[in-house]
């Protein structure tokens, strides 16, 4: 999968890498369905091996990477903040479904604006947590401070992961 999408990446130059590093992780934290079935890390990883291949600059990657996430997670907020029962519905739902929502509420509750943090480098979470802090009404300003903090902190780290990887990566 990751070289597919590393081709059709490169494919498109250097605004199509920037565009699938932006909308991936975007995808990803707005609508947790999505999220689920598109990989927003690994478009981020890809786009600092495509960097270090010189198809984009690496300063390039960080910023679009950072909007993406930012961006995502104030969507996935809005949408909770806007559909809160159907959001919260899950919980009455099948047992798995049921099981991830409940630990990702417990989170918020127990931890506020770390659980953003948290919840920006662990993949089911990454996809839960934005639209779960809407739907559970957490302040948007003390929300976008934590979605700010964790997408200055986790996009960094994966594109130069993919930097770093860049050598033996696709692409």
């Amino acid at each position: 999968m990751t070289g597919w999408l590393a081709e059709h990446m490169a494919a498109h130059g250097g605004s199509g890498i920037l565009a699938v590093v932006l909308l991936l992780p975007a995808l990803e934290a707005a609508l947790p369905m999505v999220g689920v079935l598109l990989p927003g890390q690994t478009a981020v990883v890809l786009g600092g091996a495509l960097a270090w291949r010189g198809h984009i600059t690496v300063e390039a990657a960080l910023l679009t990477a950072v909007v993406g996430a930012v961006l995502g997670n104030l969507v996935g907020y809005a949408v909770g903040r806007r559909w809160q029962a159907w959001v919260l519905a899950p919980q009455r739902g099948p047992a798995l479904r049921r099981r991830y929502t409940e630990r990702a509420l417990g989170l918020i509750e127990r931890h506020g604006g770390c659980a953003v943090f948290v919840g920006r480098f662990v993949a089911v979470l990454r996809t839960l947590v934005p639209t779960l802090c809407g739907a559970t009404r957490m302040p948007l300003r003390r929300y976008l401070l934590w979605s700010v903090v964790s997408g200055a902190v986790w996009a960094p780290a994966f594109v130069l992961i993919g930097y770093l990887l860049g050598p033996a990566g696709p692409g």
